[in-house]
């Protein structure tokens, strides 16, 4: 008897465990403020809980808000030059707030610093020290699935001559521009006449 309750409850730890993780994988997604007063903001906080330092703000009606992963009953969220959580209990998931159904993704890195602005299923603007001003854009698919152990997603795309290929892995990145961080590393290719490859971060947004 002893030793069939020690089974049950290994397995109830591995179920646990199972769904946490599970949990961990609906992350990053977009989410929108709710249950916060007019005459108030929802708190971001330097930790997961309320004792921590208040480190921002998000607006009582903010929304696409990107929780890039959650510890408890918390969310890691951006903020202006800073990263920081908030409580989940104010924060609504979005139907189409994950990168397989959400209506924008940017993306963004140094060295040289660029940008690409991508519509899935219509279009996608890429800005470098280049062709800053107007950019370069492509018609685009919808994001696809690479089956691997690393969550990741291809976008490709073409203009004229030049081919786009987007790679977007579910991973933690920093872009080494700002102190926030981000649950998407991106490697841009186009390839054809003065075809280049960058590297850097995305974010979900509408």
């Amino acid at each position: 008897m002893m030793r069939m309750a020690g089974v049950m409850r290994a397995l109830c730890g591995l179920l646990l465990l199972g769904t946490a993780a599970a949990a961990q994988s609906d992350y990053p997604r977009l989410h929108d403020v709710v249950g916060v007063a007019s005459n108030d903001v929802l708190n971001v906080r330097a930790g997961p809980g309320a004792s921590f330092p208040i480190v921002g703000e998000l607006a009582y009606d903010a929304r696409a808000v990107e929780v890039i992963r959650a510890e408890g009953n918390w969310g890691m969220v951006n903020v202006p030059e800073a990263v920081g959580w908030a409580a989940l209990r104010f924060l609504a998931p979005r139907a189409d707030g994950d990168i397989s159904t959400v209506q924008r993704l940017t993306c963004g890195g140094t060295e040289p610093f660029w940008n690409i602005d991508i519509l899935p299923g219509q279009s996608a603007t890429i800005k470098t020290p280049v062709n800053y001003e107007v950019g370069d854009t492509f018609s685009v698919g919808l994001m696809r699935r690479a089956y691997n152990p690393l969550e990741k997603w291809v976008l490709m795309g073409a203009y004229g001559a030049r081919n786009l290929s987007v790679v977007v892995a579910k991973t933690y990145c920093n872009n080494g521009m700002s102190d926030n961080e981000f649950g998407f590393d991106a490697t841009v290719i186009v390839t054809g006449t003065d075809g280049y490859v960058l590297s850097g971060c995305c974010e979900l947004s509408e």
